[in-house]
């Protein structure tokens, strides 16, 4: 794996680390009914499971390649990050936030940006290990 990989993967980590790990944070304070509080916990503890996950492809190809299955972690880490924000930002922007309502708009339209940027960017390098696994393969079954 190269260094840009590998600063990608940690950054998307970290980044996730940090929205989801305040999400728990915020939720666990907030005056949100039993099952929002529930439904949002659930959601954030399963993407820093995808978070873990990532960290654990990382650390296996530190000094080597990607495995097939380490791309697929990540390509799904990736999709369900960019679907997340997909819902959770025009939610955000749809509801009543009070007298915090505009910073708190923007700010989490920031952090979704990031973090589907961040998804983009992690999803590309599943998609070349897998491309590049697939030529292999094929190479591999032409010399049969």
């Amino acid at each position: 794996m190269n260094l840009r990989s590998r600063i990608v993967l940690l950054a998307f980590v970290l980044w996730t680390v940090l929205v989801w790990g305040n999400r728990i944070s915020n939720t666990l304070r907030s005056e949100e009914s039993a099952s929002s509080k529930t439904f949002s916990t659930v959601l954030s503890v399963i993407l820093l499971a995808f978070a873990v996950a990532v960290i654990v492809v990382v650390v296996k190809a530190w000094k080597s390649q990607i495995s097939l299955s380490g791309a697929k972690v990540l390509m799904v880490a990736a999709a369900l990050t960019v679907v997340v924000w997909l819902v959770r930002v025009p939610m955000i922007l749809m509801a009543d936030h009070g007298d915090k309502d505009p910073g708190f708009k923007i700010v989490h339209v920031g952090l979704g940006v990031v973090s589907v940027v961040l998804a983009a960017l992690v999803w590309q390098i599943g998609a070349v290990v897998l491309r590049q696994g697939r030529e292999s393969s094929a190479m591999e079954s032409s010399r049969v």
